[in-house]
């Protein structure tokens, strides 16, 4: 059996498929061919790809600051759609560390390991979830802030075109999702046409920009909720089967003392 995550990003392609390899009971078959090896190759792979994770994010960093630095059109273009390559390539990336933290998790419940050694699985599985819990709230944290700073842009070049226009409508232009008609109208009313038009269709792309972001941050939301669980529900696994373990040396001792 082989595990497929799709996940999307806010390019315009439809998804991207990340695959994980075949699946063996529940686990992800590698090297050693036994429960430990197959679980510590796994979470290696882990560590490594949210490290390429870390370095996606600066580089999507450093694209969004040339996008709010850029005055050329055809730049602007050219940035956007490499930053929504490597968007959608990090989120098919984070997809699949979720997927194989998930396959991790699932050790602690396998009967056939013993107790110890799965407390060791769902310790060392719950701390890399948290790691991963902490990258999901950096990137999200990155991504509004360069919306915020997309909207005071937008609101800037606005105001070229309607420099009488009040906070609200700005705000409302900005938010509407008829935004494309409200600067439309703002350029008939310009003096100024030829940058009028040109502000238009910054402004449109922008506008564009902040709707995909703004969607990006929303998934990252759901996701790091749905990660902290993982974490709530691999500490009530590993405090049961301490519990358990507790339980057997008790007995164990009092067989012993009889």
């Amino acid at each position: 059996m082989t595990a497929v995550v799709v996940a999307v990003g806010y390019s315009d392609r439809e998804d991207t498929a990340i695959e994980l390899g075949p699946l063996d009971n529940g686990h992800v078959v590698g090297g050693g061919g036994y429960p430990d090896g197959r679980f510590f190759n796994l979470l290696d792979g882990v560590v490594r790809q949210m490290s390429q994770i870390d370095e996606h994010i600066g580089l999507i960093a450093n694209l969004h600051e040339q996008a709010l630095a850029v005055t050329s059109e055809s730049k602007y273009r050219q940035i956007s759609s490499d930053r929504d390559q490597l968007v959608a390539d990090t989120n098919g990336m984070i997809a699949g560390v979720k997927q194989n933290l998930e396959i991790l998790a699932r050790t602690a419940d396998d009967p056939t390991i013993p107790k110890e050694q799965r407390v060791l699985h769902a310790t060392r599985q719950q701390t890399q979830a948290k790691k991963f819990s902490e990258q999901l709230q950096r990137y999200r944290q990155m991504e509004y802030q360069y919306s915020q700073r997309n909207r005071e842009r937008l609101e800037r070049q606005y105001r070229i075109a309607r420099p009488d226009a009040s906070d609200e409508e700005v705000a409302s232009a900005i938010d509407s999702d008829q935004a494309g008609q409200v600067f439309a109208q703002s350029v008939m009313h310009s003096s100024c046409i030829g940058d009028a038009r040109r502000v238009l269709r910054d402004v449109e792309e922008r506008q564009a920009d902040i709707k995909k972001i703004d969607k990006t941050i929303s998934e990252l939301a759901q996701m790091f909720v749905e990660v902290s669980e993982m974490v709530n529900r691999q500490q009530d696994v590993i405090d049961s089967i301490d519990t358990a373990v507790e339980e057997t040396h008790v007995h164990v001792d009092s067989g012993r003392k009889e």
